[in-house]
């Protein structure tokens, strides 16, 4: 196996306003009230494919939220070690964010054939960070408020647990629980990766956002910072821990690692959001396989 675990921490260093400005330019007056028009818009159609399996009893529970994005293998996979080793297994759903035709009819037909929650999204035009915080708020007004479960959360669509994990037993006594980020110059700023983060439902009472935050200078997820993340009690706070997984011979954080997330393979820009200049999928399926089992899925990996 080419993979080994190295030990370093993968958080992010701070960075100072002007870096994170150079990066994230918020849009222009002009630009701005057409965003703002997008998101008004989006978050209030109504998915145009809902299909729960019957599980409407199980989300009263747990709801373990999925966001695809033109990927349908990697939903296949996801959803053979979700089964596999998360306790609340039952409790995962697949809301497809793709903005690809033909991948919202595979990944459809994939969630049908595996009896698996889907629910549509509406079409999404905005990109990166903003679709899937957006993604993330539609599913936090429209659909969890239906069931009023004890807990939710969200996984990335390119993220796998690789051994028998519970987020309940990881959320004992907690009402936060998730992959931090502390990329941001905001002075003790700091926010949950969107890919990874679990919550007590009773914050379903508050005006959650998962948006990026220009005021805050913050990512997807850091919309959260003014209304949760800056006045919770960290005794209510689990972090989880973070490792890279070499797989390289460099020293690129995403030619050449993959993450672990407290025993959750994370691939990273399965979305193609940047240009990814090697083709790290037999890298992946090899990691894949290890935990996959005997039963495991036989899926080819279009290039990442």
């Amino acid at each position: 196996m080419v993979a080994s675990d190295a030990p370093e921490d993968v958080d992010q260093p701070p960075i100072t306003v002007a870096e994170w400005e150079r990066l994230n330019r918020p849009p222009r007056r002009e630009a701005l009230l057409r965003y703002r028009w997008r998101v008004f818009r989006f978050l209030r159609t109504s998915a145009p494919v809902s299909e729960l399996q019957g599980q409407e009893q199980v989300f009263r529970d747990a709801v373990v939220a999925t966001v695809a994005f033109n990927r349908p293998e990697m939903i296949e996979w996801q959803i053979h070690l979700v089964r596999r080793y998360l306790a609340e297994h039952e409790s995962y759903i697949v809301f497809d964010n793709s903005n690809k035709g033909e991948a919202r009819e595979a990944i459809r037909d994939l969630c049908r054939l595996q009896h698996v929650p889907y629910v549509a999204l509406p079409m999404n035009r905005l990109v990166v960070s903003r679709s899937h915080g957006q993604a993330l708020n539609w599913i936090v007004r429209n659909f969890l408020p239906r069931f009023g479960p004890k807990l939710f959360g969200f996984i990335d669509h390119d993220i796998f647990p690789t051994e028998p994990f519970s987020i309940r037993a990881r959320m004992e006594g907690k009402s936060l629980y998730g992959s931090v980020r502390r990329d941001t110059p905001t002075p003790g700023g700091w926010f949950l990766w969107p890919g990874f983060c679990f919550f007590d439902g009773s914050l379903l009472r508050r005006r959650l956002d998962f948006a990026p935050s220009y005021k805050f200078h913050m990512d997807s997820g850091g919309g959260n910072w003014p209304v949760l993340y800056r006045s919770i009690d960290p005794a209510l706070v689990r972090f989880a821990e973070n490792k890279s997984l070499r797989f390289g011979a460099g020293h690129d954080q995403s030619e050449d690692f993959f993450m672990m997330v407290d025993g959750w393979l994370h691939v990273t820009n399965a979305s193609n959001w940047r240009r990814q200049p090697v083709d790290r999928g037999e890298h992946i399926v090899a990691l894949l396989r290890q935990a996959g089992g005997p039963d495991q899925p036989d899926v080819k990996f279009e290039p990442i």
